[in-house]
């Protein structure tokens, strides 16, 4: 099963996805430059090793042929650069290690700074459309692919590049035609092979990036469910269809893993090649060992090659084979790279709706009476308000009732701007919504949605949002109000204690009041408040309403309400129905045979 974000026929990334990335690594040049010189050592160092090794081996063999040739050989030299090159080795490797994955980490910091800044001003709307598990999947799953961009493509790319050059430079210095077959054969190994697993792998990387993609997402939404799930009996068809996704990409990693086989398979079969034209060739041209003196290293006149330097030519090759083993696997996985890149500058690419003005250019407003004509708004082909003309005046408290569906919440969101109407104008204090600055609007409005989030802090601290200067004796008095205090002292640490995860040691009627004391410490002159009393009984729901009339005294709310309780406190009352504006009036004018007023009716009958 395919991914639903992956059609068959989609074409991978190209490698311009990748630009954004390497631009941010000039960020980090100290420490990413000194890992690349650190890899080249330690490189440069290996292969040396290997080629010395093999050389000093072989010469120690041909001395010892000889009591003159022993004791004419120089033992301590070579020994001593063995010595010397497997230090630097070991050390290279350590700095190397330490300093790329210092400046690979760093990078990573910043690269969630920056997709973080291009998330934080897009509006909740944009952000539900994404969903929390496909966000939380490209700022977790989607950079951590990119980390392989440096350690596991870049730098092994150009220490290939440097062992190809230092092997055929060391061989050519001796032997030009060897030279020639030694670069000839490991460019095909360093080249061709990392090419083709590319080629070959990048749909399978992209196909694997998305699904895994996808099911972490789609898995993290429904643990989120998870008791839902469970009460109707969904869960398990929901873990049969998990189960399947996951055998999708156990599917896909198969593929990869035979295409790695492959290329492990080619590789090696053209180093093969390599040394065996090297060994022919150089046995062919290679001096007998009788004319040539012990401490002689250079090549005979002619074509003719010293038999002991072809050991340190094989063990060079391998040397340098040692930083070309890695490229397949890279490069296969550079589709990922690829893939999570595209995803990351898709989120990136999303321009923030709606668009606030320069401070310079905002307008300032005179007063805080809120006007509201002929407002439209459409979710896709779905109209939700039409047609709306609503007006508040500074200090009225309005009463805004309706069925589910009716419109209600987006209005609020759209007062906060979280949605763009689709025509029609908002006006406060005689200026249009859309000129405010975003630091004047929220300034203006004290918004609580039927959603309230509790951050990892303490209960202070998140009531103090709204209000930083509050004390702790004014948090106090507004939780006693809405009916929290006795909550309050069951706390361990009162107000310095810490809610569960998202404020899930809250009940839900806990938590809805937490978030209207909230915004009810906000300083705003205008109070938007959505369903404040759901789920509370009847003497919660009235204590409320007292505590958000007492507090809104002087200022501007606007209270959306299912439960038709405390009407009459209101100065007016309308009701919204598929959008539509259907009633607006005071407590006193409402006609007897309208809605409102059956409701009011009712409502008082019952208490």
């Amino acid at each position: 099963m395919t991914p639903p974000d992956v059609p068959p026929t989609a074409r991978p990334p190209s490698l311009g996805e990748l630009s954004p990335y390497l631009a941010l690594m000039r960020e980090h040049r100290g420490w990413l430059g000194v890992g690349a010189l650190l890899a080249l050592i330690t490189l440069l160092a290996a292969t040396g090793l290997l080629a010395l090794s093999g050389w000093f081996l072989s010469a120690t063999a041909v001395a010892g042929v000889s009591v003159a040739a022993t004791q004419a050989f120089n033992f301590f030299t070579p020994a001593a650069g063995v010595r010397g090159l497997a230090l630097a080795r070991t050390a290279g490797r350590y700095g190397e290690r330490v300093t790329t994955h210092e400046g690979t980490l760093r990078l990573l910091a910043s690269l969630r700074r920056r997709l973080f800044d291009a998330i934080e001003p897009l509006s909740p709307a944009a952000l539900q459309r994404a969903g929390q598990g496909e966000l939380m999947t490209r700022l977790g799953a989607d950079v951590d692919a990119l980390d392989s961009l440096y350690v596991r493509v870049l730098i092994p790319s150009l220490v290939a590049v440097c062992a190809i050059l230092a092997a055929g430079t060391l061989i050519g210095v001796f032997a030009p035609t060897l030279a020639l077959i030694t670069v000839l054969g490991l460019a095909l190994t360093g080249g061709l092979v990392p090419w083709l697993a590319w080629h070959l792998g990048s749909r399978d990387a992209m196909r694997h990036q998305a699904s895994a993609s996808h099911l972490r997402a789609r898995l993290l939404e429904r643990l989120q469910g998870l008791g839902e799930l469970v009460i109707y009996g969904r869960w398990q068809a929901e873990l049969a269809s998990l189960a399947e996704q996951q055998a999708e990409r156990d599917r896909i990693e198969r593929s990869q893993a035979r295409r790695q086989a492959l290329a492990t398979w080619l590789s090696h079969t053209l180093l093969g090649l390599t040394l065996a034209g090297v060994a022919l060739l150089g046995v062919m041209q290679m001096a007998p060992q009788t004319q040539t003196a012990v401490g002689d290293v250079t090549a005979h006149a002619g074509e003719l090659l010293d038999g002991r330097l072809l050991a340190l030519f094989l063990l060079a090759i391998l040397g340098a084979f040692e930083a070309l083993a890695p490229l397949p696997l890279a490069w296969q996985g550079l589709g990922r790279c690829l893939s999570a890149a595209a995803r990351l500058n898709q989120v990136q690419a999303d321009t923030p709706a709606p668009q606030f003005p320069e401070d310079s250019a905002a307008a300032t407003p005179v007063g805080h009476e809120l006007v509201v004509h002929d407002l439209n708004v459409a979710h896709g082909d779905t109209q939700v308000l039409e047609q709306l003309s609503l007006s508040l005046a500074p200090g009225e408290h309005l009463a805004l009732l309706g069925p589910s569906g009716s419109g209600k919440s987006t209005l609020l969101e759209v007062l906060s701007r979280f949605h763009a109407p689709n025509s029609g104008s908002i006006h406060l204090g005689g200026v249009a919504l859309e000129s405010l600055d975003e630091a004047t609007l929220r300034a203006s409005f004290a918004v609580c949605p039927q959603d309230t989030h509790l951050f990892c802090a303490s209960y202070a601290d998140n009531l103090r949002l709204a209000a930083p200067e509050a004390s702790d004796a004014t948090l106090i008095h507004m939780l006693e109000s809405l009916g929290l205090g006795e909550w309050l002292a069951r706390q361990p640490q009162g107000l310095a204690g810490f809610p569960d995860e998202g404020g899930r040691s809250l009940s839900g009627g806990q938590l809805r009041r937490f978030g209207v004391a909230r915004a009810l410490l906000s300083p705003a002159p205008i109070v938007l408040l959505d369903e404040p009393c759901e789920g509370l009984d009847r003497e919660s729901a009235e204590r409320v309403i007292s505590a958000i009339l007492t507090a809104c005294r002087g200022r501007s709310l606007i209270m959306i309400t299912h439960q038709p309780l405390g009407l009459e406190r209101f100065a007016r009352l309308a009701l919204l129905e598929e959008g539509r504006l259907k009633e607006d009036a005071t407590p006193t004018t409402l006609q007897a045979d309208s809605r409102l007023a059956r409701l009011m009716a009712r409502t008082t009958n019952q208490a």
